[in-house]
């Protein structure tokens, strides 16, 4: 019997698809392919895909067969085929954006495309047809300047596009997957508290909060979610670093753990990861301060089992591996990779 189930765990463990960890190394004008060893977190670069200009952002498609990129220098959206068996990419396809994207997001009906134009102001929609991003965007609304990401809710109903800097606030919108709209919603927008800038946000999966970091503010926001009207109430702000750095730094990026019971932030300047524990009932945060990181982490992933984070040092050039404890939401540092100059976005997938 003990030989049967050695058996077929390695069976199992033969059969199991890659974990891969994508990176936008925008001065590079690529996407690095890496994949992780998930008992001992060691990284290994398998691979490369050349873009026309410096990719940001980057969203995978529900059935995981397309990547799509913001090329932002070159004012398009890429799609590209995903090796399920090695994450590899290829066929790259281009669309013109007509906007320089600082945020996609794939819809999770696998139709749109939704983009946030930092520099533009405006949010767009774009169809997927076969898979593929086509042709220019059939609804943009200029939702006004410095907006950095776009968002659907767990519903697939509503869409939310945090706004840093002067507007410091969170636009409000309707989102209609079946006629392909995008309409204002009523507040029109959430705005930030004093100074704080939110940037990005995530939906705890029970789909009943959200939280946003806020760049300026160096702060996580939590917020109760109205999922029958699509409007966000701010609730508790949280500081992602210590006193001594409240005027220093800024902050970029936000993940959730999968059984929602942890938040994590990026610090740039600070160069570190906070994180903070959520209670259960009421989603409040409670801080359990920051580990250090690679030179300005714009960008980090929790991989999908919630056993690693990988951070990207756009100002180091470097990556760094740590293992996550699932009990205390504590990182643990492993060891840090060379990649190539800007890496401005990660993202990693497990293949079945």
């Amino acid at each position: 019997m003990k030989v049967l189930f050695t058996l077929l765990c390695l069976a199992t463990s033969v059969l199991a698809g890659p974990t891969i960890v994508y990176i936008s190394e925008s001065g590079e004008k690529r996407i690095a392919i890496w994949s992780l060893n998930e008992t001992s977190g060691e990284l290994t670069r398998e691979g490369e895909a050349p873009l026309p200009g410096a990719p940001g952002s980057l969203s995978i498609s529900p059935d995981r067969r397309h990547l799509y990129a913001s090329v932002r220098s070159a004012m398009q959206f890429a799609t590209l085929d995903v090796d399920a068996k090695t994450g590899a990419l290829s066929n790259p396809t281009f669309a013109d954006a007509g906007f320089n994207a600082a945020y996609v997001f794939a819809d999770k009906t696998g139709r749109w495309l939704l983009a946030a134009s930092y520099s533009e102001g405006m949010v767009g929609l774009s169809a997927i047809k076969d898979g593929r991003v086509t042709g220019l965007p059939v609804v943009t609304v200029e939702t006004g300047k410095k907006a950095h990401c776009i968002q659907v809710d767990p519903a697939n109903r509503f869409a939310f596009v945090p706004h840093v800097g002067e507007l410091n606030k969170v636009e409000q919108l309707r989102f209609d997957a079946q006629a392909g709209t995008l309409t204002r919603n009523t507040p029109q927008h959430l705005p930030g508290g004093e100074g704080e800038g939110p940037r990005h946000m995530q939906f705890h999966p029970n789909g009943k909060w959200a939280y946003f970091v806020n760049e300026q503010g160096k702060s996580v926001t939590l917020c109760d979610y109205d999922a029958a009207n699509g409007t966000l109430k701010a609730r508790q702000s949280v500081p992602t670093v210590p006193e001594d750095w409240r005027t220093k730094g800024s902050c970029a990026d936000i993940h959730i753990s999968a059984d929602g019971r942890f938040v994590y932030a990026s610090n740039r300047g600070h160069d570190s990861l906070a994180v903070f524990s959520v209670n259960a009932q009421t989603g409040e945060l409670t801080p359990h301060g920051q580990t250090p990181t690679e030179k300005t982490p714009r960008s980090f992933c929790l991989v999908p089992g919630d056993q690693f984070v990988v951070s990207a040092g756009e100002g180091s050039h470097k990556l760094i591996v740590f293992r996550r404890n699932a009990e205390t939401g504590a990182l643990t540092p492993l060891k840090t990779y060379d990649c190539g100059k800007g890496p401005a976005w990660v993202m990693s997938m497990k293949f079945d």
